[in-house]
């Protein structure tokens, strides 16, 4: 990555081989460049448009080390990951949270309404700052934050949208409480009974029943392989560790999100008119 300057504005400029073997053309992180040209063409008058990474170049360079394909984006700030660290314990404001959840969520809808992709990678280190005309951030970092999605690598095309949901509000939690809701040392055989005691548990029926790998967690009946404990509620963990206002308020925000079936959850423009995220934060 370098950061390349005209007279008057600042870009991004990345470089990725361009030699990709037959047998890994279709991966989608592979495709980038196609999701980024939509995405720039789509529709701009969406409100979502101003919140995502724009392409404004590509091309392709010879090198010693083959032929590279090379994108210019927009120039951008730190990722909220480092943002957070200003902040006692890492914990956002939930003034600020709530305004970096209303954007992520308009450039999820532009991306799923307009551009027909799910991103499927919404994390922190994958939402960036925008930069004012100036071209710097002062120093502290600003409460009034501007910010706009990136990496377009892992999206895909067949994901459904609830996925994206859910990583939402697993964002909306770490800026909340600046921890993760599962520890990064649970293991993946794990995973699923962690849920179901977080989450609100069992896992419906019908939902285990459409899992291609339900048979490695579940008995036909739908109960657990294997007994898990250790992991308190959903609502327990944030009123232990969230110490901004209205816990509730946020607990039911939250639980409204994360919902064991994708089906069941809520479509984003509903969450964008959820009370939560027009109440009075004193």
């Amino acid at each position: 990555m370098k950061v390349m300057k005209d007279a008057n504005k600042s870009y991004l400029l990345g470089a990725h081989t361009d030699h990709i073997p037959a047998e890994l053309s279709d991966l989608p992180q592979l495709h980038e460049i196609d999701y980024l040209r939509r995405v720039l063409t789509a529709d701009p008058t969406h409100p979502g448009f101003q919140h995502v990474s724009h392409l404004l170049e590509d091309f392709r360079i010879e090198g010693p080390n083959g032929r590279h394909l090379c994108l210019v984006t927009d120039l951008l700030g730190e990722g909220l990951d480092k943002y957070c660290r200003q902040f006692p314990n890492r914990q956002v404001p939930i003034a600020i949270v709530k305004s970096i959840f209303r954007q992520v969520a308009m450039a999820l809808m532009y991306l799923h309404d307009k551009c027909n992709i799910i991103h499927t990678d919404v994390k922190n280190n994958n939402i960036l700052l925008t930069l004012p005309d100036g071209g710097t951030i002062s120093s502290p970092l600003p409460t009034d934050v501007k910010v706009k999605l990136i990496d377009f690598g892992p999206a895909g095309l067949t994901t459904p949208p609830p996925a994206d949901v859910w990583a939402l509000g697993c964002l909306v939690y770490e800026l909340a409480t600046g921890e993760f809701i599962l520890s990064e040392s649970v293991d993946e055989m794990s995973m699923p009974y962690m849920h179901a005691l977080i989450f609100g548990g069992p896992y419906p029926l019908a939902l285990i029943k459409r899992g291609k790998f339900s048979s490695y967690f579940f008995k036909p009946d739908g109960s657990p392989l294997f007994d898990i404990e250790g992991e308190a509620p959903l609502a327990e963990i944030i009123r232990r560790r969230y110490k901004g206002p209205d816990p509730e308020g946020l607990i039911q925000f939250l639980q409204t999100i994360f919902r064991l079936d994708p089906e069941e959850r809520p479509t984003l423009q509903t969450l964008l008119e959820h009370p939560w995220l027009s109440a009075l934060v004193v």
